[in-house]
């Protein structure tokens, strides 16, 4: 899969990226990628069917994820199972939303979250045990 080109933010750095395949159903499993900054998970669906129609013309387009989520906006991560696989990211955000994700390298990607919580400071990766992971401000609410 082509690198997506990707826009960062003033201040914005990759953590960590690589292949994150989004479980849709038990049935649909979408192929694509992932990275993760100081301030936000990426997540991008495979466009092969589109590089493959306008060829050359879809480096002038910029990837845009399927689906973007802010750092504070993530509650939990938990390790999932997909099948066979134990290598799967079940990611709930603060509004009830989850994401089943599935990568090859699950160590990698949590260590990736605790850095990048880390390089963020705003808020703290705190491991539960059990493979289960909680996010929680590091700044007092505002009085």
């Amino acid at each position: 899969m082509a690198r997506p080109d990707i826009e960062l933010r003033p201040g914005e750095i990759v953590i960590h990226d690589g292949a994150m395949n989004r479980v849709v159903s038990k049935m649909n499993i979408q192929g694509g990628s992932a990275y993760l900054t100081n301030q936000r998970f990426m997540r991008f669906k495979q466009s092969t069917g589109m590089q493959l129609l306008i060829g050359l013309f879809a480096l002038l387009f910029r990837d845009k994820p399927d689906f973007e989520v802010e750092l504070g906006d993530i509650q939990s991560i938990t390790r999932g199972k997909q099948g066979l696989n134990k290598n799967a990211i079940m990611m709930t955000l603060n509004d009830g939303t989850e994401y089943k994700l599935i990568c090859n390298k699950f160590d990698q990607w949590i260590q990736g979250f605790a850095d990048a919580y880390a390089a963020n400071g705003r808020y703290s990766f705190n491991d539960l045990g059990s493979e289960q992971w909680a996010i929680q401000s590091s700044t007092p609410p505002p009085v």
